[in-house]
């Protein structure tokens, strides 16, 4: 951003020393200097009421959840770069129309009349444009701003959605592992099997001579330690974990500050620890045929980590969901196949 102000800064220069003399300019240098001054400032993190100071960190922290300095920095750049056009010579005006063009196309839909304008203008090769083909440019250039910019909100609110997910589940984990730790018997994910002699616990095993006569509770209490469902939990936060790193090879960078794929995969972590446990208790209640009598402390953790790398059946829509508002922001969806929507 701050590299972008100092271009436009530049660019500012440029122009007023070509200034276009059919185009009446009034107080618009003075506000387009205000503006640049303003994303410098929201840019570098100060305190635009006194520029001399830094803002304080819970105001930055605030300021990212809310996307409030990223936004308005970016507001202030797109005000810029279309008051410039207003006052930009046609000859740069006619030279720039490719990159317009290729701009909006990026995030107007196909029909949009304003699209259609700015693609005929571009087609009509050398011929001077008029003050209203002028207007027609800043307009178009305008509306695909604005859409980039709700697009990003869209990112961002989605990210802070998924953050808000992971910490819920961070501390839904935390607290059944607290939960197993003071109350043993309130989540048994002990099993005993009809062939074998014995009764097995993730971390212990008990010999029990004839299993049809035992008491369950009496060996839950016996065999069954504090540390039980944190164990399960670990070992199905290490799957979701590998399952995350699996996932990168199908996700793309983003050139947005919102990081939407570090908070896909922090989101795995806490819903592969909580996965495990809830698979546990669905094999111990007999929800999974054929599959209620695991017969050692080993079956136990190994089938943990499956239920824990299966979490990615679940997060894999929030994934797909991520993507495509990335591809939406990038410009790919307005330019593609999606038409112009009526509300």
């Amino acid at each position: 951003m701050l590299t972008k102000v100092q271009e436009l800064w530049g660019l500012k220069s440029w122009i007023d020393e070509h200034p276009e003399k059919t185009t009446p300019t009034g107080d618009l240098p003075r506000t387009i200097a205000h503006q640049l001054e303003t994303a410098r400032l929201t840019a570098a993190d100060g305190d635009t009421r006194d520029g001399t100071r830094r803002m304080r960190w819970w105001k930055r922290f605030s300021s990212s959840l809310s996307g409030a300095s990223f936004e308005r920095t970016l507001g202030n750049i797109d005000a810029v770069e279309a008051n410039l056009l207003r006052l930009a010579p046609p000859d740069y005006l006619r030279g720039q129309l490719p990159s317009l063009l290729a701009h909006i196309n990026r995030y107007l839909p196909k029909d949009d009349p304003r699209r259609m304008r700015v693609e005929a203008l571009t087609s009509d090769g050398g011929q001077e444009l008029s003050v209203g083909d002028r207007d027609t440019l800043v307009a178009a250039f305008h509306a695909a701003n604005s859409q980039r910019r709700r697009e990003l909100i869209r990112v961002r609110s989605f990210r802070n959605l998924i953050a808000g997910a992971t910490l819920t589940l961070f501390v839904l984990a935390i607290v059944v592992a607290i939960l197993g730790v003071i109350n043993r018997e309130w989540f048994p994910v002990c099993f005993l099997p009809e062939d074998e002699n014995k009764f097995v616990c993730p971390l212990e095993e008990v010999d029990v001579p004839d299993p049809r006569a035992a008491d369950i509770d009496d060996l839950v209490d016996r065999t069954a330690t504090s540390a039980d469902i944190l164990v399960i939990e670990i070992v199905g936060l290490v799957a979701a974990t590998l399952a995350g790193a699996i996932a990168l090879r199908g996700m793309r960078g983003t050139s947005t500050p919102y990081a939407v794929p570090v908070a896909l995969i922090l989101l795995k972590l806490p819903a592969g620890a909580l996965t495990a446990v809830l698979g546990l208790l669905f094999m111990r209640g007999g929800f999974v045929p054929g599959l209620t009598a695991l017969d050692s402390s080993a079956q136990i953790l190994a089938w943990a980590i499956i239920f824990g790398y299966a979490q990615q059946v679940f997060t894999r829509l929030v994934d797909n969901r991520g993507q495509a508002l990335l591809e939406d922001v990038a410009g790919h969806g307005p330019a593609g196949a999606r038409e112009m929507k009526t509300h």
